[in-house]
């Protein structure tokens, strides 16, 4: 019988079943195995309630019949003798179940009428608790359980526990499989959120970039509108002079009143005239010219070669009635002439907004207000160093200049837009760094580090 038992308990322990999670197959197996190795034809698995009140059946082999969950239970208040015996943690061995104290309480209702003699409850402990019992029935005449039988009702009452931890921890790996599908599903959603947030803000900014470029434009063509107005009314009010004297000398000459006196007057008075109209129409030409190569600038979106000096210097010529308007003067700085493979729209952007800030913000306490602009490079990339002399920039904001819609002059009509573009441009469209030097004491300084790509 012993080595029967043995044989039985060691290939229910080698059975992967036991582990592969599956309690329902498991504790068949194993009520199988007690059905087989004590002879008898009923056991079943019984399972505490959670605050152990009742034990409740989870699955009972009677006979050629296997229940699961069939609705059997136990009751404390009903049992308090058959619980104290529970309390304990050790199996109940009742040879005369009928007669037996721990199990005399349901003898009539439950003994009797299945036919039950003899009782084999083997407790099921999982991770140092007992959650419940192997309850081993014999039918029949009475029976003495061996130490052998009891022994084998209580490894594999063991062995369920096993089961136990096997369930819990395919429970767990399934758990977290789903937990890791629903993250990596949440991580899906936001990522295609952040996505679908990030063309919106690059198209939010390309379009605030064009904008600002037509804002750029716009003050050209008020400051030209402004800068042209002088020359044209001067060769305008000349023209009017000449046609005037014409008008006179031809009365003169129809009254035969026109003396070489008169004659010369007026030929010095029409040089004179012609001459500023000359000038001023050229003056007038010439800015216009500006205007248009400034313009072709601006607009530019193609990558180009190009010479640095010239493409800022033109800028700056374009920006003139803004700077002549605010009295502000400028100096260029170049040692040699810098080609560079990029796009000049972007840096006259740049430029022009450096210096739009520096006006709206730089000079309010100012006399003579100044801009400097150095250009320097090397072998792989350009350095342009922007200066003014106006207030600086104060520490406790110099973290936050180059943040959207972040300004100092909300109530002068201030947008805070664009030294945030300067910094998209520099670093997002030419690739490059902008920073804002440590030293501020005699005005807002910013380097800019531009690659060459030749």
């Amino acid at each position: 019988m012993y080595r029967t038992l043995y044989d039985i308990l060691h290939d229910v322990s080698k059975s992967s079943m036991v582990d592969d999670g599956d309690l329902q197959a498991a504790g068949l197996l194993i009520l199988t195995a007690v059905i087989h190795g004590l002879q008898i034809n009923r056991a079943g698995i019984w399972i505490f309630t959670d605050d152990k009140e009742a034990i409740r059946c989870r699955m009972l082999i009677d006979g050629n019949d296997c229940v699961l969950d069939g609705g059997l239970e136990l009751v404390r208040a009903s049992y308090p003798d058959y619980f104290t015996a529970l309390d304990n943690e050790r199996a109940i061995v009742a040879n005369n179940a009928q007669d037996y104290s721990s199990t005399l309480e349901f003898r009539d209702n439950y003994l009797i009428p299945f036919g039950i003699t003899s009782m084999l409850d083997a407790p099921i402990r999982h991770r140092g608790n007992m959650l419940g019992i192997i309850c081993c029935e014999h039918q029949g005449p009475e029976r003495e359980w061996s130490s052998e039988e009891i022994a084998f009702a209580s490894a594999l009452a063991d062995t369920y526990g096993r089961a136990i931890s096997a369930a819990q921890r395919n429970n767990y790996e399934q758990q977290l499989t789903e937990i890791n599908e629903q993250l990596e599903q949440k991580i899906n959603e936001r990522t295609d959120t952040l996505q679908n947030a990030l063309r919106n803000l690059n198209h939010t900014q390309a379009k605030l970039i064009e904008s600002e470029k037509l804002a750029s434009l716009g003050r050209l063509v008020s400051g030209l509108a402004h800068e042209i107005n002088t020359p044209l009314g001067v060769a305008v009010t000349s023209a009017s002079h000449c046609a005037n004297e014409l008008k006179r000398v031809q009365q003169l000459y129809r009254a035969d009143q026109l003396n070489e006196q008169e004659f010369a007057q007026f030929l010095e008075s029409i040089d004179d005239g012609l001459g500023l109209i000359n000038n001023n129409l050229n003056r007038a030409a010439t800015l216009v010219q500006n205007f248009k190569l400034s313009g072709a600038i601006h607009t530019a979106n193609e990558e180009e070669q190009f010479e640095l000096r010239d493409c800022i210097e033109l800028t700056l010529k374009s920006l003139q009635p803004l700077l002549k308007t605010n009295q502000v003067t400028y100096q260029l700085e170049a040692d040699n002439t810098i080609q560079i493979n990029s796009y000049p729209g972007a840096i006259a952007q740049i430029i022009t907004n450096l210096i739009t800030n520096s006006i709206h913000h730089a000079f309010a306490n100012t006399r003579e207000k100044n801009i400097r602009i150095q250009l320097n490079e090397t072998a792989e990339q350009v350095e342009i160093h922007y200066a003014d002399n106006g207030c600086g920039i104060a520490d406790n904001i110099r973290q936050k200049i180059f943040e959207p819609f972040f300004t100092t002059a909300r109530r002068t009509g201030g947008s805070g837009l664009g030294l945030s573009i300067v910094y998209n441009l520099v670093t997002q469209k030419l690739g490059g760094d902008i920073v804002i030097d440590e030293d501020q004491g005699g005005g807002a300084k910013f380097s800019l580090t531009l690659p060459k790509r030749n």
